[in-house]
């Protein structure tokens, strides 16, 4: 059944819209799976028809662009009121892009300049139109921040590979499965090793219990344990508090039981393993992302209380239980992997020790294509931005990245960083000569990150003044 999606731009270019479009004939198997019920600027559905759908009515809500002005704001919210799924769709969804600049600057000024100083006005009484336009807000607000957002597809645009992958990876998670799909049975059911061999009963983790039946490859024939591609059970077997037990026991992960309990969640969960976009609904992603997002409760078990993290998944309590202790386990482990790549990891430039030998603008000279931008003197924010676009800029275009996807994990303020990062690079350089090159810190660093940036807005800064 075809799934329902509705497609919302604020304030922006239409440029992401553009790079979906430009996936050209590979957007016919996607679009045959959808049931697109509004896009303004594509298909004829009026605003209205939006507004009379029932509540969670439509599953995918893509959101493109700012919420600049009142009605921006107001179809935010409209959009996560109808949407179970609400994904922020390019940088200006995800950080406020370049747009979110504007929150150097109070409202006033920017009006005053959009529509009474600009150069090319030929009115004789230029003023700001009121009449047939939605209101400004006083300063831009990231999309998060007004609702619960559930994926974030940074770029600015992203890449049209980029969104066929996050569009497909949730077709994988809505759709039905394998033919061969039993969720009213387990794993065990069909094992050979359930009566005499079990892994359980030698003391190692496997998940056949709580994993649905009809695997016809089962990884216990071929002396593996199972860990859970099939996704949960609706009945869970016998030999769950077995498994539930041994979680139970586990204290201190080994570098081996840290990897099992990682590649199951994997698998069980259906993670994305995509690193160019974050699903919060991956809940490997968010445990690297936002661990302080997870919420922990006390359980009572066999050996006492016990802290996990309170998750709900399956919607049973044994096998959601079982997912917050091994995601508990591994929130503090130091074996917990997730990658993290930057840009630099896909450029294809040389690198010797990333220290620039004088610091130029964008204008001066000509960057040969060979060696590591920051080395020649430019600044490029390729060690603070999250891998995802291929390095296009440096790689094809000859031109530094500016950071367009975003922090990778870990990193909270894009520019905070490379401002850390570029003072040690340049340790033995004269600070002046260093501020002196670099006009508009907050334009140059947190270019596309701005509005989710520590900066804050200069409406805060007049309201103390006030």
């Amino acid at each position: 059944m075809p799934i329902k999606t509705a497609f919302m731009q604020l304030s922006s270019c239409w440029g992401c819209h553009q790079s979906l479009l430009n996936a050209h004939l590979r957007l016919l198997p996607i679009l045959k799976e959808l049931e697109i019920v509004y896009w303004p600027t594509v298909v004829d559905f009026k605003h209205d028809s939006l507004v009379a759908r029932k509540d969670g009515e439509i599953v995918l809500g893509l959101i493109e662009g700012v919420a600049r002005t009142k009605e921006d704001t107001a179809n935010v919210k409209l959009m996560r009121k109808k949407c179970a799924i609400i994904i922020a769709f390019g940088a200006c969804a995800c950080y406020g892009s370049v747009k979110g600049l504007a929150n150097l600057f109070d409202i006033d000024d920017l009006i005053k300049r959009k529509f009474m100083e600009t150069e090319s006005i030929t009115d004789d009484d230029p003023k700001e139109p009121t009449e047939h336009v939605p209101g400004f807000e006083e300063f831009i607000v990231n999309v998060k921040d007004i609702i619960d957002v559930d994926v974030f597809i940074p770029g600015c645009p992203p890449t049209t590979d980029n969104i066929v992958a996050a569009i497909s990876y949730l077709f994988s998670l809505l759709g039905e499965g394998p033919t061969s799909l039993n969720k009213n049975g387990c794993a065990c059911d069909s094992c050979n090793l359930n009566k005499k061999g079990c892994f359980l009963d030698q003391g190692k983790l496997c998940y056949g219990p709580i994993t649905a039946a009809g695997c016809e490859l089962l990884c216990p024939h071929e002396g593996d344990i199972c860990y859970g591609c099939f996704k949960p059970t609706n009945k869970p077997g016998a030999r769950t508090k077995q498994l539930n037990d041994m979680i139970d026991n586990l204290e201190i992960l080994t570098p081996e039981l840290g990897a099992s309990l990682q590649h199951f969640l994997d698998l069980y969960l259906g993670v994305s393993n995509i690193t160019n976009f974050y699903f919060r609904g991956d809940l490997i992603q968010r445990l690297a992302y936002e661990p302080e997002s997870f919420k922990v409760k006390e359980i009572d078990t066999k050996n006492g209380k016990k802290l996990i993290l309170d998750v709900a998944p399956t919607g049973n309590n044994v096998m959601d239980e079982i997912i917050g202790k091994a995601l508990f386990l591994l929130k503090d482990d130091p074996n917990f992997k997730f990658s993290s790549k930057t840009v630099c990891s896909h450029c294809e430039r040389d690198v010797a020790d990333k220290v620039p030998t004088e610091l130029k603008r964008d204008y001066e000279g000509l960057p040969t294509m060979d060696k590591c931008f920051l080395e020649q003197g430019y600044i490029c924010l390729g060690p603070v931005t999250q891998a995802g676009c291929g390095a296009i800029c440096p790689n094809k275009a000859n031109a530094p990245c500016l950071g367009c996807y975003g922090p990778p994990v870990g990193i909270k303020d894009q520019g905070t960083k490379f401002m850390s990062t570029l003072g040690s690079l340049c340790a033995e350089k004269d600070p002046s000569e260093i501020m002196n090159m670099i006009k508009d810190p907050a334009g140059l660093f947190n270019r596309f990150t701005l509005a989710a940036s520590t900066l804050g807005h200069k409406f805060h800064d007049n309201l103390e003044d006030e």
